[in-house]
């Protein structure tokens, strides 16, 4: 049986990336990885106690379409993802992958006793958006951000890859070491958010922050 392929993120404290990827595994997801991030609260209490950043980490999972309903289900319910602080999972459609792979993940359907659906996921009004920014900048990101309605974001650390002469945009030399800051937020402040971006941190500051969004089209955990 062959079916669509979506990505699974989740953002969860750090250590509990083993037992994503162990119910993930269980559950017909056979492809996850790891990336360590850091999530800001916007909560002023948290930053009055010192505890305004938390060590994440974001995971990544394909899984086939048919799954995902069952697996957000017991990722929820066995990481009490309904409770405060315990993690925020999401889907994000692919419009492509190769067929090989496709072939290869749906083969771990094969002999699960699963409730499985081939109905679309149900929409919900969430964007991914996300904020390239150079390395120190970050928190200009988050406060404009946050200006614009969200509260708050999750971190990751990258670098650009390439040779210098190829790392300009638009005439701009890039700084090397880059972060971005991954922001979900209601659909109707995604633009409110990346204008606010763009002019508080964009290309004509110092942080030359590039934002851009992807569609959600499942979530859990965020209130």
């Amino acid at each position: 049986m062959v079916s669509r392929i979506t990505l699974l993120c989740t953002f969860v404290n750090r250590g509990v990336e083993e037992r994503v990827s162990k119910i993930c595994a269980q559950n017909g997801a056979l492809y996850t990885l790891a990336c360590p991030a850091t999530g800001t609260a916007a909560s002023e209490v948290l930053q009055v106690l010192g505890i305004g950043e938390v060590s994440r980490t974001m995971t990544l999972s394909l899984v086939p379409v048919p799954l995902i309903h069952h697996l957000r289900r017991e990722l929820r319910d066995r990481l009490y993802m309904t409770q405060p602080g315990q993690g925020i999972l999401f889907t994000v459609p692919l419009s492509g992958i190769n067929a090989l792979a496709v072939r290869s993940l749906c083969r771990s359907m094969e002999g699960k006793n699963l409730e499985r659906s081939d109905t679309p996921l149900e929409q919900v009004n969430f964007e991914l958006i996300l904020a390239l920014t150079n390395r120190g900048y970050s928190d200009d990101v988050v406060d404009a951000a946050r200006l614009a309605g969200a509260t708050g974001g999750t971190l990751l650390h990258a670098r650009m890859l390439g040779s210098q002469e190829q790392s300009s945009f638009l005439g701009i030399q890039m700084q090397q070491e880059k972060e971005v800051v991954a922001i979900l937020a209601r659909a109707e402040y995604k633009i409110p958010i990346m204008q606010t971006i763009a002019e508080k941190a964009g290309m004509q500051s110092k942080a030359e922050t590039i934002v851009l969004s992807l569609p959600v089209d499942s979530i859990e955990g965020l209130r």
